[in-house]
Formats: structure tokens, sequence, C-alpha cells
């Protein structure tokens, strides 16, 4: 997807807003309006209609894809409601029978996904005196959910707003592996972000400057200590 730009909806709090995993659904806000990025960009309320009309749900030829990580090899399901909010981009999602949509709602009820970005071509904008772009109409090809906090490079871990936010997302990572009933591609993807953890802690605990502004919490210690055995442990 060439010329495509990529723009995380860092500024909702939880953009999945509800899970029905008996019926495979899943809502949420896929972007946001009237927020300042880090890019210093601002979308605000009409900016994806003509693409809603032209490409959404309701359309001729629906052709907006639900994603995974912006890889359209991996698609998770079918929008079936695609629309502006006061508060942003809202959408409906069916997720499909296959291994990786199972996957993917197993991991949004485990809380491993609660953010989303968005794929899009940028048709009008207005740059703004205070060096901010308004972005009054995109052409949107795909919303993505995301696996991690990190899915983003230019957030790393060091950039994440506490360390019990990190512990948080440990170990939620650990119950989930537990649980077990993971397909074996999205087991080693999680067990691959166990390792990044336990090596980022270990980066972070060994700066001066990061002890002296905080104290790692205990829990975040033995999760470190452990993550390397307990990942052996699950591939022999």
């Amino acid at each position: 997807m060439s010329g495509i730009i990529i723009k995380s909806a860092n500024t909702l709090v939880a953009s999945i807003k509800d899970l029905d995993m008996k019926q495979g659904i899943v809502t949420g806000y896929a972007s946001s309006f009237n927020t300042l990025d880090s890019d210093g960009d601002i979308i605000v309320m009409g900016a994806f209609a003509k693409s809603i009309r032209d490409s959404g749900p309701g359309s001729v030829q629906p052709r907006i894809k639900h994603l995974l990580n912006h890889n359209t090899t991996q698609p998770l399901g079918l929008p079936e409601v695609l629309k502006e909010d006061t508060t942003g981009l809202y959408y409906e999602s069916k997720t499909g029978t296959h291994a990786l949509g199972l996957d993917f709602l197993k991991m949004v009820d485990s809380g491993l996904i609660t953010e989303h970005s968005i794929g899009f071509a940028t048709i009008k904008k207005q740059d703004n005196k205070d060096g901010t772009t308004t972005l009054s109409e995109l052409k949107l090809w795909e919303f993505s959910s995301l696996t991690a906090w990190g899915a983003n490079h230019n957030t790393p871990l060091i950039g994440v707003k506490s360390l019990q936010s990190v512990d948080d997302r440990i170990e939620k990572l650990v119950k989930a592996i537990n649980n077990g009933t993971f397909t074996d591609s999205t087991f080693t993807f999680l067990s691959e972000e166990l390792l990044y953890l336990q090596k980022a802690f270990k980066d972070i605990s060994t700066k001066p400057e990061a002890v002296e502004q905080t104290t790692l919490p205990e829990t975040v210690k033995e999760y470190a200590d452990g993550v390397q055995l307990f990942i052996k442990t699950l591939n022999p």
C-alpha cells in the first residue's frame, strides 16, 4: 500500500469499547476527532465521510478492511458498522471464524489488545499557524487493531507512562499464555513479547537515571527474572 500513512489513535484511553465473544462482535473507535497527535495532526469530524460513503459497509463496493497491525495478509473480520460520531470513527466488526480471528477475540478478552491505528491517504488538509495540521478529508483504506502498546516504533518502553502499566502488561501476557488456547503462531508472538519486555526491563534497570527516578515494582522484578525459564518450560 504505497503512499499510505499510518496513524495511531493514541489520544483514546481505550479504543475498544465492547466485546461479544459469543457473536464474535468487537466494537470501538479506530480514530478520534479534534485531538492533537504526536505528528501535530488534528483529524476533524467529516474527514472520513466520503470514504465511508464510497467504500464503507453500506456502499456498493465495500473495501475498507479491519486488519491486525496493518498487515494485509492478516484480516480480522468484516466491519459491519463504520460511522462518525462526536468522539471519532466508530466501528462494529464481525470477526472471522478463522484461527487469527478467534485468537484476536481471545486477546481482546484478555486485555492484550485495546488500541487501534488507521491507514489512509490525505485528500484535504490545512497547515495552521501554530505548526499543527488539520486533516479534513482522508481516504481510509483500513483500520487495524494493535497487538501491543509497543507496536508504534516511536513509543519505546522508556516512553510508557508508568512502569506499573508495563507490569500489568506482563501479568496479562503470562495469564494469556498459561491459558494455552491460542494457535502456535500467536503463542509464539506472545512469548516473544515477554522476552522483549524482559530485555527492556534489564536495560532500564541498568540506567542510573531510571533507578533514581523510580523503583521497579516487585512483581515486575519477579516476572523479569523468571521469563527466560518460563519460556523454556513452554518450548522445551
